[in-house]
């Protein structure tokens, strides 16, 4: 086959991929699994198209509620860059139990050899500011990826060992505030090799283990997605690959389901939690915002909001607290449609409820 034929083979392919039908969006009339109210309330912010599955939790001194939209209430979504305030958590308990320390240097940890980046501190990468890219690879890997986000396949299924060598390979910048998945998804090997264990194994046994959160799982492909994982999908409703791989876990390879997330808020919100220290803010990153490991800290309607969020092919998710008062909102949709907007106003909703 000539270099045009298989040129035109792809773009066929696409092309017929992108025309396929898709799935029914959440309406107004969808039904709610779990608390009615909660559902309905986060459903009156969804725009009318685009947003196919809905799952939500939200915290209260009253207490925890969930419920989904289009899904059962067990499903379990991809929390996506949420993952990197997990992240931030098991950073922020090593710390405290003195397995690293905050100026443990990334070469410490990791086989860097003499890179840029073995200078690189922890600390430097759990508040994003460590001048790591955004992604590394080079232009192949930003081909391959392009080619996988326009065929709906995992862009970022690269191996620890593989998220190294991009770290070894990286022109590191200025220590100037940018975000980095590559930054994250290598601060959760190091973490993981000073524990002597693995990203995914670390998750469980620090945080899911010690919470209860049984759906609270870091799959390493989509082979391994239980029953309740829910379909992923873009704003028409096309069907996307899971992002479920090891490479860049520690950056968004989460899957959880709303139970899970209003646990975990609970113990954020109640300190009981391990690393709930990564909440608290400890660098300004810009456009009013602060940070801490991973979580953001701004000022948003008279409140101060603690929150990340989140995308990967299939989903988009927000996690917000309002920390004085006691209130969290944790909301994940099977769509490529941002939810930042609806998270800050169904925070603000529970919160007058």
């Amino acid at each position: 086959m000539t270099i045009a034929a298989a040129v035109m083979a792809v773009v066929g392919f696409a092309v017929g991929f992108w025309l396929r039908p898709g799935a029914g969006a959440v309406t107004p009339d969808s039904p709610v699994s779990g608390d009615e109210e909660l559902g309905q309330m986060a459903v009156g912010h969804v725009p009318s198209v685009g947003v196919h599955a809905l799952s939500i939790a939200a915290v209260t001194p009253e207490g925890q509620r969930t419920a989904t939209v289009g899904a059962p209430l067990d499903g379990t979504f991809e929390i996506g860059s949420i993952t990197k305030g997990v992240t931030g958590l098991l950073y922020a308990d090593m710390v405290e139990r003195g397995e690293v320390r905050p100026e443990t240097r990334l070469g410490d940890l990791l086989d860097l050899g003499d890179a840029d980046a073995a200078d690189i501190t922890l600390e430097e990468l759990s508040q994003q500011r460590s001048g790591l890219p955004r992604l590394g690879g080079g232009l192949g890997f930003f081909a391959r990826t392009a080619l996988d986000t326009l065929l709906a396949r995992n862009p970022y299924a690269e191996t620890p060992d593989e998220v190294v060598d991009q770290v070894r390979a990286a022109k590191v910048g200025d220590k100037e505030p940018v975000y980095s998945n590559l930054g994250y998804a290598v601060l959760g090997h190091a973490l993981a090799s000073a524990a002597g264990t693995t990203y995914p194994e670390l998750v469980a046994e620090r945080i899911a283990e010690p919470l209860g959160l049984s759906s609270f799982t870091v799959p390493l492909s989509p082979d391994q997605l239980a029953d309740d994982a829910v379909q992923g999908r873009d704003r028409a409703g096309r069907a996307q690959q899971a992002w479920a791989d090891e490479g860049f876990a520690p950056a968004g390879g989460i899957r959880a389901s709303a139970a899970d997330m209003a646990t975990l808020a609970q113990g954020l919100l109640d300190q009981t939690a391990p690393g709930v220290a990564a909440l608290d803010p400890q660098a300004d990153f810009g456009d009013g915002l602060q940070i801490g490991a991973a979580w953001f800290t701004e000022k948003v309607g008279g409140r101060t909001v603690t929150w990340h969020n989140g995308g990967t092919g299939g989903f988009r998710s927000w996690f917000g607290m309002d920390r004085e008062h006691g209130v969290a909102v944790y909301l994940a949709g099977a769509t490529t449609v941002d939810l930042d907007e609806i998270g800050f106003a169904l925070l603000r909703d529970v919160a007058r409820s």
